[in-house]
């Protein structure tokens, strides 16, 4: 129960934070366009790496962390392919268009991984360096899956697949570049550069404020008849945050008999519970596909997160 109040109260204050986004955008204080490109370019090149920084920078070198990377590393990249590929043909049974069936299947397999993941073990487990060192290289197989089966997936082309994205991206390099350090054991705690630490320690926690701030502005634009009268969002939010984190379990109690999952156990329960990836509309703008309707997809399932999430989490964990 401690848990499940404890991450009950990080997603209503994560969500209470969207509120000023949407009050500034309502009164126009904004151009929307302006403020959700800017807003998102910082935190891909700015805070995204600063957060895998903040991680490995703080964490001693442990050659058991990097087996237990690995293992959720493998974990994310097949759980989302496979996942992707199933509800890809499950989606086909909705109305709606091609486009918007491959939308929803993309919605209801990939998460909010990074942007909503990130500070929410911010806020529930303050401190533990090592489970966001381990979501940062989750993001890096989410990646991977979304500039490969994802990209292929939403537009049925092979063309959009891109391994060069899928490597030359902020998560990844900034890994790349961390890890010597990590290895080497040259990070802040053998040497104290505390302005240096702060310095980025703060720039990592910036993440959720920016995050629910940028869907706040988002929420703005949507017409709230569409919103929730659009019974194919309700399918994606229902097989995303309750179908998708017994699945996880599943595995998880699978895998257990052969190997310890405790360590990674929240990692692959938050990989698995969050809401409707940001990246959605990324890709849908990319495309050429309805970037409402997208937004719609992520939305509603915020909205819902904020129950799922707790109650998944007391749940299987």
């Amino acid at each position: 129960m401690e848990l499940f109040l404890t991450t009950l109260k990080s997603v209503v204050l994560l969500s209470l934070m969207a509120v000023p986004g949407f009050l500034i955008a309502k009164k126009k204080l904004i151009d929307i366009d302006k403020s959700v490109n800017f807003i998102s370019v910082v935190l891909l090149y700015v805070c995204g790496p600063f957060v895998t920084f903040d991680a490995f920078l703080n964490s001693e070198y442990n050659s058991s962390v990097l087996i237990n990377g690995a293992i959720v590393f493998v974990f994310t990249f097949a759980f989302l392919s496979i996942i992707l590929l199933i509800n890809t043909k499950f989606m086909t049974l909705l109305k709606g268009n091609w486009h918007t069936q491959r939308q929803c299947a993309y919605g209801s397999t990939l998460s909010n991984l990074g942007y909503m993941g990130i500070p929410l073990m911010q806020l529930i487990a303050p401190g533990n360096n090592t489970i966001i060192l381990y979501q940062s290289i989750a993001l890096i197989a989410f990646n991977f899956v979304g500039w490969t089966v994802g990209a292929y997936q939403l537009s049925g082309d092979k063309k959009y697949i891109s391994i060069k994205q899928a490597i030359l991206n902020p998560t990844t390099i900034s890994l790349l570049l961390v890890l010597p350090f990590y290895i080497t054991n040259t990070n802040f705690i053998k040497y104290d550069l505390r302005g240096l630490q702060n310095s980025i320690s703060l720039i990592a926690k910036m993440v959720g404020p920016l995050v629910m701030i940028l869907v706040g502005i988002k929420a703005s634009e949507m017409n709230l008849k569409e919103l929730f009268l659009d019974p194919n969002a309700y399918v994606v939010s229902g097989v995303k945050l309750l179908l998708l984190p017994m699945v996880a379990f599943l595995l998880l109690e699978l895998i257990n008999l052969f190997y310890d999952v405790s360590p990674i156990r929240l990692n692959i329960m938050i990989l698995a519970s969050m809401p409707v990836a940001n990246n959605l509309t990324v890709f849908s703008a990319k495309l050429n596909l309805d970037t409402k309707y997208a937004s719609k997809l992520v939305i509603l399932s915020m909205l819902f997160c904020i129950i799922t999430i707790p109650l998944a989490l007391f749940l299987y964990m």
